[in-house]
């Protein structure tokens, strides 16, 4: 059980460490290339261990959680299953991530009467490793993951009452290896509460996967990750970075991840912005609702993704999908489209948001402009490596007399290689900090330090103070397009002396996921 005087004494300094809503979504991968992705998923919490659940009127507020549990290996305490089937057999994986999620506040916890009214009581240690987990690959054994924590909310001021978590592990390698990607996925021993609490639980995991295709049309695919509520106020997310294809109707396919999103409760829906009309349009497809479209479900285009063990109807607040936007006559994106806007909200039903992927089609000179280009964010080009040393290589040149008509040798020449390119400032910067990019109207260009980012004004305002009590000199910008509040101790118009003041306060702890905007530049 948490201890209330420790959570009372640290109150203070945990409110302000992370924003209100959990983690901003930011940009994890991106690629341009001829080809296609794959998602698979399920859940691994359920009313029964080894059985379906198959009621979808059962909200996940009732049910008492258990874990799914199918390998009959006593190893493990929880585990589920998907199934990669019909792609080719021997694809070129681009790019393969796992991520794995759950509510999380106590190992156990149940509905008990206090007075006149119902608690939810926690009892048993949380485990602190939730990154822990173990995956088997078909025809493979488990092996264990240790994967990236992109949000932990517990022993936080947000989200107390579920203590949501979300990690990520990079698994390309692992796919490459194998000698086919089709067949079965096991992810086991993830990690979420038993029993009742608040609002529910929920729990599972996702596997996403990019790979060429000759075959398939040229793309631009990118992730995004992060852990966010979606309760009352609106998440707005921006794809950028492409040019959609120069004739015929524009193909374009989503991807998602969400925890708590409950069938019986109707207000919670996904957006795209319509350009024609200057707003937004609720998106829907035959098994999710406009009004309704995080309903405990896992589906794939227009049908539920059965290829997976349990195959619950009813995957308790357990959202994954994977649709195509309907775009007749291009309506939404069309052949001169170079971005598109995505909004989640929802009235009545929360949910949190952890993955979106986006992928749509673009013009041929698009992505062979791409594929020229080195970039630390293109990954399907040509890789750039510096020579410590010149290499001097032979070449027989031949050409043709246009006076004589013939062949003459000649002789052998030393040809030298074009110098490596240099890497920039930036470029090499970037190598140990995350730099991100940003257009904010009316705002000085240059490099920011930015320590936090809040989407409520208030809480902005205490970290700064709390900086203040510290002797540095917090300013706050608000990023137009969302309304957050970005706290920053330093900018400049030059990349370096940001630099030094990042390597200067990484070290503390109030300031372990410092970062640098590189903004209007």
């Amino acid at each position: 059980m948490k201890n209330l005087c420790f959570l009372i004494s640290f109150f203070l300094f945990f409110q302000f460490i992370y924003p209100q809503d959990g983690v901003p979504f930011k940009e994890n991968k991106q690629f341009y290339l001829q080809g296609n992705s794959i998602l698979i998923g399920n859940n691994i919490l359920g009313d029964d261990p080894t059985e379906p659940l198959m009621d979808i009127g059962i909200p996940n507020d009732v049910v008492k959680m258990k874990y799914i549990d199918i390998d009959n290996d006593e190893t493990t305490f929880s585990s589920s299953e998907a199934i990669i089937k019909s792609t080719p057999v021997k694809p070129k994986i681009s790019y393969a991530a796992l991520y794995w999620c759950g509510l999380y506040p106590d190992e156990k916890s149940a509905l008990r009467k206090s007075g006149n009214r119902m608690v939810h009581v926690g009892r048993g240690e949380r485990d602190a490793a939730v990154n822990s987990i173990l995956f088997k690959t078909p025809s493979g054994i488990y092996e264990t993951l240790i994967g990236k924590i992109i949000f932990d909310s517990y022993n936080t001021e947000v989200f107390k009452t579920n203590s949501p978590y979300v990690c990520y592990a990079d698994v390309t390698t692992k796919l490459q290896n194998l000698a086919t990607i089709n067949g079965t996925y096991t992810v086991a021993n993830v990690k979420a509460t038993e029993g009742e609490i608040s609002g529910g639980g929920s729990a599972g995991w996702l596997l996403y996967v990019i790979y060429e295709d000759p075959s398939e049309s040229p793309k631009y695919f990118t992730t995004y990750n992060g852990l966010v509520e979606v309760n009352k106020e609106v998440i707005d997310i921006d794809f950028k970075g492409f040019k959609s294809k120069e004739e015929g109707i524009v193909n374009t396919t989503i991807a998602l991840g969400a925890m708590e999103g409950d069938r019986k409760i109707k207000t919670d829906e996904l957006l795209i912005f319509d350009k024609k009309s200057g707003d937004y349009k609720p998106l829907s497809n035959k098994v999710r609702e406009e009004k309704n479209f995080f309903n405990s479900s896992i589906t794939m285009g227009d049908e539920f993704f059965t290829d997976r063990n349990p195959h619950s109807a009813n995957t308790l607040g357990f959202d994954l999908l994977k649709m195509e936007i309907p775009n007749p006559n291009n309506d939404l994106l069309d052949n001169a489209s170079t971005q598109a806007n995505l909004r989640f909200q929802a009235k009545a039903d929360r949910f949190y948001l952890f993955f979106v992927a986006f992928e749509t089609e673009i013009n041929k000179d698009f992505l062979e402009e791409k594929i020229n280009v080195a970039s630390d964010s293109l990954v399907s080009g040509p890789a750039i490596t510096e020579i410590s040393e010149p290499i001097v290589e032979e070449k027989k040149i031949t050409i043709i007399s246009t006076e004589k008509k013939e062949i003459k040798p000649l002789e052998k020449e030393k040809v030298v290689p074009k110098k490596p390119i240099a890497l920039s400032e930036e470029d090499k910067i970037k190598k140990e900090v995350r730099i991100q990019s940003m257009s904010v109207p009316g705002l000085a260009s240059g490099y920011y330090l930015v320590t936090n980012v809040f989407s409520v004004k208030e809480n902005a305002a205490k970290w700064s103070q709390f900086l203040t009590g510290k002797n540095y000199r917090p300013q706050i910008f608000i990023n137009s397009r969302n309304n957050w509040n970005y706290v920053y101790v330093a900018n400049n118009k030059a990349l370096l002396p940001v630099y030094e003041k990042w390597k200067e306060y990484k070290g503390f702890e109030y300031f372990k996921d410092i970062w640098i905007m590189k903004i209007n530049l």
